[in-house]
């Protein structure tokens, strides 16, 4: 758990999932999203879903990140095509929809349980040997 998880889990009292939190992060910029009627509105909703997306693709290109590779693929081409569709909308008339989409598929997948990912040891060494640490909170 990073430095700043932790201050935030003795300041609310509560524990949340990193699952949890990545959906309150997609949540969060999809409430942007819808918001932008204007563009200053419009601008900071982008910025944060290039954040967003710029956070969780790191993660998920770090050596220790415990998803199959497969879905650590799907989710680099999806943010890269999130990321270049943000950064088009900045100063030109494109609808928001399709991006709060995708990052209500992101809620949908992160909302369901997982599925079984059997690692051998050797990969599991290789991931630091936790599997169960979000993409997210390997981030720092």
């Amino acid at each position: 758990m990073t430095y700043a998880a932790s201050q935030y889990q003795k300041q609310s009292g509560s524990y949340l999932s990193s699952r949890e939190v990545e959906v309150m992060a997609f949540r969060h910029v999809n409430t942007l999203l819808t918001q932008a009627k204007d563009h200053e509105k419009k601008v900071a909703a982008l910025a944060a879903n290039l954040k967003l997306w710029s956070i969780l693709s790191l993660s998920v290109e770090r050596v220790d990140c415990p998803l199959p590779p497969v879905l650590r693929d799907d989710i680099l081409k999806v943010g890269s095509w999130s990321m270049r569709y943000s950064n088009a909308a900045f100063n030109a008339p494109k609808d928001l929809q399709p991006l709060v989409d995708v990052n209500n598929d992101m809620i949908e997948g992160l909302s369901t349980e997982p599925a079984p990912y059997a690692m051998t040891p050797s990969a599991s060494q290789a991931y630091g040997g936790s599997a169960t640490k979000s993409s997210l909170e390997l981030v720092g």
